[in-house]
């Protein structure tokens, strides 16, 4: 794998002198999330973040060679004139008179082509090949990593998700979780209405353990050729698993989210309000396997008798999540969102898994 990596050129004007450009077409962007549930990318790409961008040249006198024209530019949301568009930082690259460009972008930006949230392309095979190799995420402080749809045979600025410009459609290339919890019942009023017993539910801690966090991810696109200005996806090369999920070496982690929280029947995020909810947290896409990822919730539960009596108990629970085949994987580019429920008249805990946001799963997680 070659990676096609390097600074951004130092001129202001994109012109090798093989390439005849027009000083009056500036390349811009127009960026949008992909949405899985909607057939038009509605999610709007920060303005206040910038993404990295290649393109590559093939003309007309020699078809089917590609040679870089943009090489891992920096591509900022700027305003001029009260109008808002992507474009690159500190150079202007202008579209060429003859021939098209191809551009592969991803973010967030990182001017280190070789470290491993950086993408690579294969030069070899015209850019059909694009790869994470050894990427880490940090449990700390996980970052999203996007990478867009491959735009072919572009030759001029269009209009298409609120901006004008190369069609940049990104994917979420990590998987997204989520920790709701409750209750199940806080008191026994419609089992014995004259002899209520009430409880208090507190979680504590919610631990997640041997989560992968190291892999890499191998996806291949076809080139379109012949067919206008298009854009197409990539696909996972893995065919051992059925899922959309990475590579991953041995490398395992721990998240623990401590606070104490006490429950009320409706479902809410646990940590909310704190400087580290339970949601939004990145994690490398992968398979749940037997014995290997696993949720610990520390709670106790508070009886208050009908005599007045008052009595607590802590307790420590573990399970698999791969006991649940409701969501058998984290995969890419979905929202994981778990309902942590805890029935303190028997002691359990129920889970709902369920993916938001990208895309929807529902399933039942129960102890």
């Amino acid at each position: 794998m070659a990676a096609v990596a390097g600074v951004a050129l130092a001129s202001c004007v994109k012109n090798d002198g093989n390439v005849a450009v027009s000083a009056q077409d500036e390349i811009t962007f127009e960026v949008a999330k992909y949405k899985a549930t909607s057939t038009r990318a509605e999610v709007a790409f920060p303005t206040d973040q910038s993404f990295g961008a290649y393109a590559y040249y093939e003309n007309t006198v020699t078809p089917g060679t590609h040679s870089v024209y943009i090489d891992n530019a920096e591509i900022v949301y700027k305003v001029a004139d009260g109008n808002g568009y992507w474009a690159a930082k500190g150079e202007t690259y202008f579209w060429p008179t003859q021939g098209h460009l191809d551009f592969i972008s991803y973010a967030p930006f990182n001017d280190d082509v070789t470290s491993a949230a950086v993408p690579k392309i294969n030069d070899t095979d015209v850019q059909q090949t694009l790869k994470y190799e050894g990427f880490k995420v940090d449990a700390t402080a996980p970052v999203d990593i996007l990478y867009s749809d491959k735009a072919m045979q572009q030759t001029a600025n269009t209009v298409n998700y609120g901006f004008t410009g190369v069609p940049t459609l990104f994917h979420h290339a990590l998987a997204k979780m989520n920790f709701l919890v409750k209750a199940f019942r806080l008191d026994n009023r419609n089992e014995s209405p004259d002899a209520v017993t009430s409880w208090t539910v507190t979680i504590h801690k919610i631990t997640l353990t041997n989560i992968y966090d190291e892999g890499s991810l191998t996806m291949t696109t076809s080139n379109v050729h012949d067919a206008g200005a298009t854009t197409v996806q990539w696909s996972n090369t893995i065919a051992t698993v059925p899922y959309d999920v990475w590579s991953n070496t041995s490398s395992t982690t721990t998240k623990e989210w401590a606070v104490d929280q006490v429950l009320t029947t409706t479902a809410r995020t646990y940590g909310a309000g704190t400087a580290d909810p339970a949601q939004n947290y990145f994690v490398l896409p992968q398979a749940l396997s037997v014995g290997v990822q696993q949720i610990t919730v520390d709670y106790s539960i508070t009886t208050n008798a009908p005599g007045g009596q008052t009595a607590t108990v802590d307790y420590v629970a573990t399970k698999n999540f791969s006991d649940f085949p409701a969501v058998p994987a984290w995969e890419q580019g979905k929202n994981i969102t778990y309902t942590i429920e805890i029935d303190p008249v028997g002691d359990e805990i129920h889970f709902a898994p369920a993916v938001v946001d990208w895309e929807n799963v529902d399933g039942v997680i129960s102890f």
